[in-house]
């Protein structure tokens, strides 16, 4: 018997109900970028060129001084003023080895009180940390200042964001890891980002720089401690170039990478594991060099596995624009749209 067009319809009812409901349950993730990242000229103008895929800039314009006071590096108002005029939110990140300004209460207190004021002063939508390399001794001293500086930004409606090194447990493999403990950081901040590259460093022999599934399970430790929606995957777009396969690597970048594929004709190589790229430079006249750099492929694998491990993460953080590989851009835009849920629709009302 023909059934009626009504009759389909109730049949169908379900799938579509429930194809709806996944659509509105997508979130896309949100998408910020360090400037300057790189030492290659062009990374702003990669910048400016994507800002429809990015919400969140973190300009590196500072560092703290021994007495706690703030250095300031490469800031640039017309540069702010045109992310400004784009509607992006601008959290500027303070970068620093220097463990005194956090140990010392004196200094501590100092020091927040000096990151407050220059907030307010620039009108910043928050600030964010990035304090490296610190002895375990400094766990607690740590975590203190981050809590103190949290409840002093949030009183004024500013997010706080902070950079951590990756690891897959509370110990970690090196001390500084171990130094940051991720329970109390992640509770105390809005954006927790991971930095999930570096795994080869320069100082290590030839090897992917952002194997993925050390990223997932990096990402796996973080869903143990803080909500993933606040937590953005660290993505590198660089590559490092060891010659004679020992280190020191030197950073490179994928369009010089390119030169040599195309004008020497070498060969681009995959472990099917990571996807990363390789290049394995063997011509005469040359040093021989193994090469790992971060193209299209390797960030569309890495994503997807982990969109589909970590559907509640809640975006990437981006390192090393310029000269990366123009295709990269378009992979994330099937990861990312033009809102960023966690960012309250462009920040905090002030």
């Amino acid at each position: 018997m023909k059934k009626k067009p009504w009759f389909c319809l109730i049949l169908l009812l379900p799938f579509v109900t429930s194809f709806a409901r996944a659509q509105e349950d997508e979130k896309p993730w949100c998408v910020s970028v360090w400037y300057p990242s790189s030492q290659h000229p062009d990374g702003y103008t990669t910048l400016m060129n994507h800002l429809d895929l990015i919400h969140e800039v973190n300009p590196f314009w500072y560092t703290p001084l021994p007495d706690g006071r703030l250095q300031t590096t490469h800031e640039n108002p017309e540069h702010l003023a045109a992310w400004r005029e784009a509607g992006k939110v601008i959290i500027p990140t303070i970068f620093s080895g220097l463990s005194e300004v956090i140990t010392d209460p004196a200094l501590r207190d100092q020091h927040i009180q000096n990151i407050v004021a220059l907030v307010e002063e620039k009108n910043y939508d928050g600030i964010e940390i990035d304090y490296e390399g610190f002895t375990t001794s400094t766990r607690d001293d740590f975590s203190l200042f981050i809590e103190q500086l949290a409840g002093q930004l949030h009183a004024r409606n500013r997010l706080l964001g902070i950079a951590v090194h990756a690891k897959t447990d509370d110990a970690g493999a090196w001390e500084g890891a171990a130094a940051q403990d991720w329970v109390r950081l992640a509770a105390a901040v809005d954006i927790f980002k991971i930095m999930t590259y570096d795994y080869s460093s320069q100082n290590s022999p030839p090897g992917p720089i952002g194997p993925p599934q050390w990223a997932h399970d990096v990402i796996g430790y973080a869903a143990t401690v803080t909500d993933l929606s606040k937590v953005r995957l660290g993505l590198h777009f660089y590559g490092y170039s060891w010659r004679r396969g020992s280190p020191p690597a030197a950073a490179v970048t994928w369009d010089s990478t390119q030169n040599w594929v195309q004008s020497l004709g070498v060969e681009i190589t995959r472990d099917p594991a990571d996807q990363e790229a390789r290049i394995d430079l063997d011509v005469h006249g040359l040093p021989k060099q193994t090469v790992y750099v971060a193209d299209a492929v390797s960030i569309n694998y890495k994503l997807r596995m982990m969109v589909q491990a970590y559907p509640d993460l809640g975006g990437l953080s981006i390192w090393g624009l310029g000269g990366e590989d123009p295709a990269n851009w378009d992979v994330l835009a099937k990861f990312a749209s033009g809102h960023c849920e966690l960012l309250f629709d462009n920040s905090r009302q002030k």
